[in-house]
């Protein structure tokens, strides 16, 4: 049996496990779209700005992205704050999450503290980082290729340096000049062939647009390629007898809110169906799939999506001050359905949609009566006219309504009774000879319908005659 030599400068008994740098990085990378990549990069940006303002209240922020796949580069740029060398230092550009952030930017959307890094290495073979905090500021470049070179069991190989810094600065930058940019060049074949077309930008822009949409609906400005992301307005109709229902709850250390009601659009499908954020950044939605109750019957019975629902709207708030508390997947694309944080969500919704659905076949029912002389108003649809389109933030601060769980709306009108007297039955006996004879001269087998050739038979030829 062999000793350790506890002298020696190299101990023979330990087997190093230490990951080369091409494996970590092909792992770090491969599960994530470029998409994907370059959304995480902006959600550095709104947790910059959330830590700027905590209240949300984002005009006058702004971020801009950049990418030319024919000058081989990618830019982004915001005035969200920037962030200082310390927290550089301590956590973002550490590959894992630290206390450290947990610590200081509440209802962040960054969780596992991989984001960035793993979008740079997705980007490009190579990126340079400045950035402006409120009294300090730094500038690093990375050659990711010489980074991947060094040795990989030398501790010091897996750490990155700043070119040039400042911290603990008496002099404060003022907000305007504080923010982060970002440029990648050397991009990656893939990253060409994903983005040399307009088309495939203009899904980026699409996705993007989607995702921070409650963002930018909070005075965000972010352009890409010089394209202004627009986001449609988080609102339901919510005037006199119709009243959206709201949910507020708190499961754990996750707070929840939902809303649901219905969208003064009326024609727009793609648009309808539910909408799940995570700390403000929509990680669901539209969604019309089982993930958020179409189509189930249990417990209570959904009907799938189609065109009657297309006025649909349901808006999920999930928030948390630690991200990794929100039922979510590390790509923050879609939601952990075995979560029971989100299970418990996900009934609460079907109970809250099938109030609204029952008011869409309402509606729908309505129209055919109407159209079919059975009613002679239109309760419901009045009231959508009489509605008006209220923001989904001022229904969840002044939810003061009576029945809060259960859309609101006014009684439908009741059908008319038609207006036709009693019928009288008339009845007399046969013998079966008699009917065997009747049955093979009219036809029928059917003794009511027999019945009631005769009775014709008779009126034609004796009262009507």
């Amino acid at each position: 049996m062999k000793t350790i030599n506890t002298n020696s400068s190299e101990d023979k008994s330990v087997i190093k496990a230490t990951p080369t740098k091409e494996l970590f990085i092909s792992m770090l990378v491969r599960d994530v779209t470029l998409r994907d990549a370059i959304g995480d990069l902006l959600d550095n940006c709104i947790d910059g700005a959330l830590r700027l303002r905590p209240g949300g209240n984002y005009h006058g922020l702004k971020v801009e992205i950049e990418l030319n796949t024919a000058k081989d580069y990618f830019k982004i740029h915001d005035n969200c704050g920037g962030m200082s060398v310390d927290l550089a230092r301590r956590h973002a550009f550490r590959f894992g999450r630290s206390d450290f952030e947990a610590q200081h930017t509440e209802r962040s959307v960054g969780v596992f503290g991989i984001g960035m890094k793993r979008a740079l290495f997705k980007l490009g073979k190579s990126f340079e980082v400045k950035s402006k905090e409120k009294n300090s500021w730094f500038d690093m470049t990375v050659d990711v290729n010489k980074w991947q070179d060094s040795k990989d069991d030398d501790l010091n190989a897996w750490q990155f340096v700043f070119t040039k810094y400042e911290e603990g600065l008496k002099k404060v930058f003022p907000e305007t000049e504080r923010g982060t940019q970002i440029t990648v060049s050397q991009l990656n074949k893939d990253v060409v062939e994903s983005f040399k077309t307009e088309q495939d930008m203009d899904e980026l822009i699409k996705e993007l647009q989607r995702e921070h949409l409650h963002s930018i609906s909070n005075g965000m400005k972010i352009v890409i390629n010089k394209k202004e992301l627009k986001a449609s307005e988080l609102a339901l109709l919510a005037h006199g007898q119709i009243k959206p229902a709201v949910w507020e709850h708190t499961s754990g250390k996750v707070k929840v809110k939902i809303v649901a009601g219905i969208s003064e659009q009326e024609k727009y499908g793609p648009n309808g169906g539910w909408y799940v954020f995570g700390n403000n950044r929509l990680i669901l939605g539209p969604d019309h799939t089982e993930k958020t109750g179409w189509g189930v019957k249990t417990p209570i019975r959904i009907p799938e999506y189609h065109p009657q629902y297309y006025r649909f709207r349901g808006y999920v708030f999930l928030e948390a001050k630690d991200p990794r508390d929100l039922p979510w997947n590390t790509s923050k694309t879609n939601m952990d359905l075995d979560s029971p944080v989100y299970r418990a969500v996900l009934q609460q919704m079907t109970v809250m949609m099938r109030t609204v659905i029952d008011f869409l076949n309402g509606l729908h029912d309505e129209k055919s009566d109407f159209d079919k002389g059975r009613i002679k108003t239109t309760p419901l649809q009045a009231s959508i006219e009489s509605s008006k389109a209220c923001k989904v933030d001022v229904l969840l601060s002044t939810n003061k309504l009576t029945s809060p769980e259960k859309f609101s709306h006014p009684e439908p009108a009741k059908p008319i009774a038609p207006n036709k007297p009693k019928p009288i039955w008339v009845k007399f006996e046969i013998s079966p000879k008699e009917h065997a004879a009747i049955k093979e001269y009219f036809g029928k087998e059917n003794i009511s319908a027999i019945g009631r050739e005769i009775f014709d038979y008779f009126v034609s030829r004796e009262i009507l005659k």
